[in-house]
């Protein structure tokens, strides 16, 4: 069998795969979150957010080009040795794992509202874990040729989701502009800047891509597109569910499409929205977990991710049983997960670029 890290992947499945990670969190509670932060100015945070992304994502290449050949785990043990280098990497498989767990339970609950009330919630989870599991065991090859096939489907929904609901859009309500303030705006922004946290997955895998050389524009241009939808899709649920309406809309991508009318022969379309959300879930689970099994594979040194497969799936399952309902589950996944998910993203590798330029004027000084 070939190993896995062997697997290429051309830079449409790249960007492809960048964003459907980025993007998919908007088809659930993202816009609520965005209102919470941002009130009026919900559509202002991804703005910021992404602008802060993108300066941590430029880090993390300039950190890659110090260590040539290697990718951002193997980068962080040289620069700092082996034990820091592992609790560097641990940041980066939390922040992926726990984003698995999350939208595992985000996701099912979903399902169990929109289409399967009566089915109990352990089994749709069971079902969206088993799909990780089989994509993950398919490898890396298979997830992103997959992303990109299903790329016209999210962009699809998303672009026909906003212009169906503009019928039903106030953007009288999206005044006051910056909303508690610009100050509170820059900060939460800055903070959350975790929501873009999982571009870092083209760092993991950049010894992967046929054209490694590109990674910096793969990144850049997946992060513009991703924001281009975060930021339009929450101006149009912000004006659908004007503040503070917004903060109880539980499932807004949902609940907006309920309210889409197409004459009395073409109605309940939401139920296809619903399908083409779980396939785009099913893609960004498989995405998330590979990334998360490939870290603790590079940073073990084990020659296949594969054996780590069932563990995680059993972890995985309790921990998203753990959330007694939806509104713990988002809290924990906007609250905790993509704040302090941008500290390991993002902050790590600018220490660990301060080390190298460190190291390196220090041997420029002892010749």
């Amino acid at each position: 069998m070939a190993n896995e890290s062997n697997q290429k992947i051309g830079t449409r499945e790249a960007i492809a795969a960048t964003v459907y990670f980025l993007s998919t969190k908007l088809l659930i509670s993202f816009p609520q979150h965005m209102a919470e932060m941002g009130q009026t100015a919900a559509w202002v945070v991804p703005i910021i957010s992404f602008i802060t992304a993108t300066l941590g994502f430029l880090i993390i290449i300039a950190l890659l080009k110090c260590y040539p050949g290697g990718n951002l785990i193997q980068a962080s043990e040289e620069a700092a040795g082996p034990v820091i280098g592992i609790i560097a990497s641990l940041g980066y498989f939390a922040f992926f794992f726990a984003t698995t767990v999350i939208l595992i339970r985000e996701f099912s609950e979903t399902v169990s509202t929109a289409l399967l009330p009566r089915t109990p919630l352990s089994v749709i989870m069971a079902v969206f874990i088993i799909a990780t599991l089989v994509a993950a065991y398919m490898g890396l090859e298979a997830i992103t040729r997959a992303a990109l096939v299903g790329m016209p489907l999210i962009i699809g929904t998303l672009i026909l989701l906003n212009v169906l609901l503009l019928p039903q859009s106030d953007f009288d309500t999206i005044f006051p502009l910056f909303g508690p303030g610009l100050g509170k705006l820059l900060y939460n922004g800055v903070i959350h800047s975790g929501i873009a946290g999982e571009v870092l997955f083209l760092s993991i895998i950049v010894g992967q891509l046929d054209e490694e050389h590109k990674v910096q524009k793969m990144g850049l241009a997946s992060l513009l597109v991703a924001a281009s939808f975060m930021v339009v899709s929450t101006l149009n649920y912000s004006a659908v569910f004007p503040y503070p309406l917004s903060l109880h809309i539980a499932y807004p991508g949902y609940e907006a499409s309920t309210l889409i009318y197409m004459g009395r022969f073409l109605q309940r379309i939401e139920v296809a929205f619903v399908f083409l959300w779980v396939i785009s879930a099913c893609i960004h689970l498989a995405l998330s977990g590979y990334t998360a099994a490939r870290i603790i594979q590079d940073m073990l040194k084990l020659p296949s991710f594969k054996p780590l497969l069932p563990a995680f799936a059993i972890l995985g399952f309790t921990f998203a049983l753990v959330p007694s309902d939806v509104p713990e589950a988002t809290y924990v996944d906007f609250m905790i997960v993509k704040t302090y998910g941008g500290l390991a993203v993002f902050v790590i590798p600018l220490i660990l670029l301060l080390i190298t330029r460190l190291k390196a004027g220090s041997n420029i000084n002892r010749r």
